[in-house]
């Protein structure tokens, strides 16, 4: 330890003595590991922070698969019942899905993000509330059902200070009081990391609040999460089997609602971001955790480029320490406390980049990610991966410069002038090596940039099928202030008289979902195809419509006719496909004037028309089948407002969104243009790129330096040299032009392994990118042309001073 002591006391002497030499190394190691620890900390907030709840590995989340419509579903709220009532794997089985709250009673209605969730469900979880209480068996029931609710800890201490005495007070929910009887523990705030709960409520209640009531109790409605707490001694392949058994009887019992499904069961670990979204999130992160230890590998390089340095120049000290009796791992285990001490002193400074990009990100982030559950903190974890990123990169890239400058020739060494070193010669020294490597590393971290960047691109320029550039919406729900039937469509109708008198305003229609945002389905089957048992047919998004929907909107009609005044109730049900859905009902013919039939209905409904296949529900989409309903024909008290304006909607918006409030001072409306829309549904695809652009300049930065580092490196030590050459008849352009073709071989090297390198690695990339390939010619020319004329820049500067050498000063020193 005493030794260890010194080695500290010295190193950090040495370090302060050469105070431009660490300058340099901790900016260097502090951009590479800063960069490290700020996507540690998004990765961990999002993929590794585990859920605060009892016992997690214990707990089960249960999926419904459909061997006709691929993909993880909910549980039905009947079906759900039945699992409960009937397995003798779980201890209990909750249940909850997310809802949309009004909250009233302000001065005006906001939004708050609730669940509707079974009695059970803290007590399953084991979250003991901070305050009061969770839900009794009895407020869960038909008969007891109790307008109560338990909010998150974060909700109470933004809505009423953290005040103890909140369990004696009511929330206006939707228009209606709920007593407040528990506060839940800080920290929990709902099972999904991407989507966190302000409150939650009896699922008893879904009448009051669910947005679409009449299909919670049907078998085929799949949108509720189950979750189950394992018995002791029952393993999750054990749970599955058992589990399956009570599916394979489900299905006899109801086989028109449960034919083809079965049950998956998987870790609420892995549960905790959907499947949908838990691929293309692992592999976001994977890519900007690869670049960001690209931009760590090329400080790291100048790192070790700066030792070696260092280290030729302490070669006359190195040589009398050992000349005078030092052991060579003596001096190894000095010069890398040396290097660790740098390389820690680059992670302090690296953690104060991150907390800086940390807020940087934050502040970026969507509204619509304001209701997430992730935290960006440094806590405990990242502060220990920061400080193992710092050690490890002392060790790693300090030991081969330790050992290069303790391998000496006493006798030679002795007789060398101070700072001059035979060491490295040629042209393949490790230092060149060294550059050849950032060169490489550069290619491959600007070449994912400029993918990403180009394909974020083209996809705000990517045409979705309908005109987004001059649209704008304001949602509202009219089941939140109790609306009956007559008075939502009253309601809906003089919201649309109201937004067509606003000047600017060229089109207004009615939907039920938001643009990117359609999430209804239905089971589809044309006539001919129905099953006897009645379950044929496939899962297909559909959308309700008013009538001049789609040339409000903006998308073609293709043949047939668009939805009309007189496809009201008591008409004969109508639909409009989209061109995909054509071509997969009924390839080569025309579907103008076929039928279709819809689990749940007895009647046949009529297709009247064909309009251009959209993107439902993300930018650039695969094309996939859609069906459009008849709104008239149907009830719904939340819906859409699309207005189309002859110019930017974003100053007519806010005209539209005060006539609509003016109709109902209490009515919570949301409103955006729907460029805003698509912009926010691009977030982490924009945070990606902007991320890999910023490391992309690092790794340009980082490695120009290190190449710049190398030349003057190389010019300092071959003065003599170039002098010599010049006393004996070469110009000062024949050096400086054989300094800049060493050079430009390491540079070219460098750039054309990176090119195999990113070549290869696209591949794992062409999912992630929009309408643009992984092998993008623009991005494949561009970014090595660009690299290689900083490149020779940086080589030029060093060259051009060699030139300026005195021949006769270098022969005296000769």
């Amino acid at each position: 330890m005493i030794g260890l002591y010194e080695d500290i006391r010295y190193g950090l002497r040495a370090l302060a003595k050469n105070r431009g030499f660490t300058a340099v190394c901790v900016l260097s190691l502090a951009l590479g590991i800063g960069a490290n620890t700020t996507i540690f900390t998004l990765v961990n907030a999002i993929l590794l922070r585990s859920l605060p709840v009892h016992d997690i590995g214990r707990l089960a989340e249960v999926y419904t698969l459909d061997v006709r419509n691929p993909g993880f579903w909910g549980c039905s709220y009947p079906n759900y019942k039945d699992y409960r009532d009937h397995n003798q794997v779980f201890s209990s089985l909750l249940l909850y899905t997310g809802i949309g709250l009004n909250l009233t009673g302000g001065t005006e209605p906001r939004l708050a993000m609730g669940q509707l969730a079974s009695a059970n469900y803290f007590s399953a979880l084991g979250v003991n509330p901070v305050l009061g209480r969770a839900f009794l068996p009895e407020e869960d029931s038909e008969a007891g059902a109790s307008p109560v609710a338990v909010i998150s800890h974060r909700f109470w201490q933004r809505e009423y200070g953290g005040d103890a005495g909140v369990l004696s007070r009511t929330l206006s929910l939707n228009g209606r009081p709920y007593r407040i009887v528990g506060v839940a523990p800080e920290g929990f705030e709902g099972l999904n990391t991407l989507t966190s709960t302000d409150i939650w409520v009896p699922m008893a209640l879904y009448r009051d609040l669910y947005s679409a009531p009449k299909l919670v109790d049907q078998r085929r409605y799949l949108v509720f999460m189950v979750v189950g707490r394992l018995k002791p001694g029952v393993t999750l392949p054990q749970a599955q089997t058992a589990m399956q058994t009570i599916t394979q009887d489900l299905e006899k019992e109801y086989p028109k609602d449960n034919r083809g499904r079965r049950v998956l069961l998987t870790s609420v670990t892995d549960a905790a971001i959907p499947p949908t979204d838990r691929a293309e999130i692992q592999r976001a992160g994977a890519v900007l955790v690869v670049i960001s230890a690209i931009v760590l590998i090329i400080a790291c390089g100048n790192l070790a480029n700066l030792l070696l340095a260092r280290a030729a120049a302490r070669t006359r000290e190195i040589t009398v320490r050992l000349a005078l009796g030092a052991s060579r791992a003596r001096l190894i285990r000095q010069l890398l406390t040396e290097s660790v001490l740098l390389a820690i002193l680059g992670g302090a400074a690296g953690l104060l980049f991150a907390i800086w990009a940390r807020d940087l990100l934050w502040s970026m982030r969507p509204p619509t990610f304001s209701h997430s559950a992730v935290r960006l903190q440094l806590d405990r974890t990242v502060l220990a991966y920061n400080f193992a990123v710092s050690v490890l990169t002392g060790l790693i890239f300090g030991l081969v410069p330790a050992i290069r400058a303790t391998r000496s020739d006493l006798a030679n060494d002795l007789k060398e002038r101070s700072g001059q070193t035979a060491h490295d010669s040629g042209s393949w020294n490790p230092r060149s090596l060294l550059v050849m490597g950032q060169v490489a590393f550069s290619v491959i971290a600007l070449i994912g940039a400029g993918l990403f960047v180009r394909s974020l691109r083209n996809a705000l320029r990517f045409d979705p099928g309908f005109d987004s550039a001059h649209l704008g919406i304001v949602v509202f729900n009219v089941a939140d202030h109790g609306y009956n039937e007559a008075q939502g469509r009253d309601f809906q109708q003089r919201v649309l008289d109201r937004a067509r008198a606003v000047p600017g305003v060229a089109a207004a229609t009615l939907a039920n979902d938001w643009p990117f945002h359609v999430s209804l389905s239905r089971t589809m089957a044309a006539e001919g195809q129905e099953s006897t048992a009645g379950a044929g047919g496939q899962i297909i998004l559909s959308e309700f419509v008013w009538p001049g929907f789609f040339q409000g909107v903006g998308i073609p009609m293709l043949r047939g006719r668009d939805f009309a005044d007189r496809d009201n109730k008591t008409a004969p049900h109508v639909a409009v496909v989209n061109q995909a859905a054509a071509d997969a009902y009924w390839p080569g013919e025309n579907p103008v004037g076929k039928r279709v039939k819809f689990f749940g209905e007895t009647n046949y409904t009529e297709v009247i028309g064909v309009v251009r296949t959209a993107n439902y529900q993300a930018i650039g989409e695969k094309s996939r089948p859609f069906v459009y309903l008849s709104f008239m024909q149907y009830y719904f008290p939340n819906a859409v407002l699309y207005i189309r304006t002859r110019n930017e909607p974003g100053a007519v918006l806010g005209t539209v969104r005060r006539e609509v409030q003016a109709l109902d001072r209490n009515l919570l409306l949301q409103s955006e243009t729907v460029h805003t829309t698509i912009e926010q549904s691009l977030w982490s695809q924009r945070l990606s790129a902007g991320l890999l652009a910023v490391f992309g300049g690092l790794a340009l930065m980082l490695a120009t330096i290190g190449i710049y580092g190398v030349v003057s490196y190389l010019v300092a030590h071959r003065m003599r040299e170039f002098g010599i050459r010049m006393a004996l008849g070469a110009t000062a352009a024949d050096v400086q032009l054989m300094l800049l073709r060493e050079s430009v071989r390491l540079v070219a090297g460098g750039v054309l392994v990176g090119l195999v390198l990113s070549l290869i690695g696209s591949r794992a990339v062409q999912s992630m990118l929009f309408v643009a390939g992984s092998r993008d010619a623009v991005t494949f020319v561009l970014v090595p042309s660009i690299l290689t004329l900083v490149a020779i820049l940086a080589c030029w500067i060093p060259a051009h001073r060699a030139t300026r050498i005195d021949p006769m000063v270098a022969l005296r020193d000769e």
